[in-house]
C-alpha cells in the first residue's frame, strides 16, 4: 500500500520525516500558531502524490477542527458562520466536480498543473504571512458587509476543496467583521469544521478517499494531539514573529520549487545515491 504514497526516488525515511512534519504543523497552526498550517501541503507533496496529500489531510484536519470548537464551544457567531458556509456549499460542489473530472482525464496528466497551483497559493500565503498586519487593517477598513461573504464562501469552499488552502480568505473576512480575538478564534474554527466536513462525502463520492487512505492516516493520528500539544507549549515560549518569518522562508522556498516543477530534496538524493 505505501508505494502508492511514495514520490518515485523518495527514501522512506525522508518520506516520514516531511509527513510527520506536515502534520505536526497542523497541529501547531490550529493551537498556537494561526497561518503556519499553510507549509504542511507544499512540505508533502514533495514527497507524497499531490491527490494523496490533499486526501489523507481531509480527515485529519476534521480531528483538528473538532478539537479546536470543544476548546471555542462558546465563542461562535452564527450569523458569520452562516454568512460564509453556505455558499461555501456552492464552491465545494464545484472544487469537487473538477477534482472528478481530473481523475477522468487522468491525475496524471495534471499533477504538475496542480503542484504549481500549491506553489502559487503558497507564494500568496508567505506573503500574507509578511504583510498579515496591514491586510488585516485594510480590510476591516473596507468593511465587507453580506455581499461579501457571498463571493468569500464560494472563494474559500473552491480553494478548501482543491488544496485545504482557504485560511486568509476567510481570516481576513471575519476579523473585518470588529469582533473580540476569542470570537474571532472560535468563528473561524467553527467555519473550517462546517466547510471540511461538508466536503467529506464529496471526497468519498469521487473516490479521493478510500480505504487505502483511511489506513494511512491511521499512521498519522496520533501525530494530531502532538502537534496541538507542542503548539500550546511553544506559544507562550517562541516568539510568533520569529516563528512566523522561519515558516514564511520555508513557505516560500517550497512554493518556489513547485511552481518551476523542481524538486531539491529528490535532486538532493540522486546527488547522495550517486556518491
Amino acid at each position: 500500500m505505501l508505494e502508492s504514497f511514495v514520490e518515485p526516488g523518495i527514501p522512506v525515511a525522508v518520506f516520514w520525516i516531511m509527513v510527520g512534519a506536515g502534520i505536526l504543523i497542523q497541529g501547531i497552526g490550529k493551537s498556537g500558531f494561526a497561518g503556519v498550517n499553510v507549509l504542511t501541503i507544499p512540505l508533502m507533496v514533495l514527497v507524497m502524490p499531490v491527490e494523496k496529500v490533499v486526501a489523507c489531510l481531509l480527515p485529519l484536519l476534521v480531528l483538528l477542527d473538532l478539537n479546536a470548537i470543544y476548546h471555542h464551544r462558546k465563542n461562535k457567531s452564527w450569523k458569520h458562520i452562516r454568512a460564509i458556509c453556505i455558499p461555501a456549499l456552492l464552491g465545494i460542489v464545484a472544487g469537487a466536480l473538477l477534482w472528478w473530472w481530473i481523475g477522468q482525464e487522468g491525475i496524471e496528466s495534471y499533477a504538475s498543473l496542480l503542484k504549481r497551483f500549491i506553489g502559487v497559493i503558497a507564494i500568496i500565503f508567505a506573503v500574507y504571512i509578511i504583510a498579515r498586519e496591514r491586510a488585516l487593517h485594510w480590510v476591516e477598513s473596507m468593511k465587507p458587509g453580506p455581499r461579501s461573504a457571498i463571493l468569500v464562501g464560494v472563494l474559500a469552499g473552491f480553494t478548501s476543496t482543491l488544496a485545504h488552502s482557504a485560511g486568509p480568505i476567510v481570516s481576513l473576512y471575519v476579523f473585518a467583521q470588529g469582533m473580540g480575538k476569542s470570537m474571532f478564534v472560535g468563528t473561524v474554527a467553527w467555519i473550517f469544521t462546517f466547510i471540511n466536513i461538508s466536503k467529506l462525502p464529496f471526497f468519498f463520492g469521487i473516490g479521493l478517499i478510500d480505504r487505502d487512505i483511511l489506513l494511512f492516516d491511521l499512521y498519522l493520528v496520533w501525530l494530531v494531539p502532538i502537534g496541538s500539544y507542542l503548539g500550546k507549549w511553544m506559544h507562550d515560549r517562541i516568539s510568533e514573529t520569529l516563528f512566523n518569518r522561519i515558516i514564511m522562508v520555508m513557505v516560500m522556498f517550497a512554493g518556489i520549487q513547485l511552481v518551476v516543477n523542481v524538486n531539491l530534496l529528490l535532486m538532493l538524493m540522486e546527488w547522495i545515491a550517486r556518491h
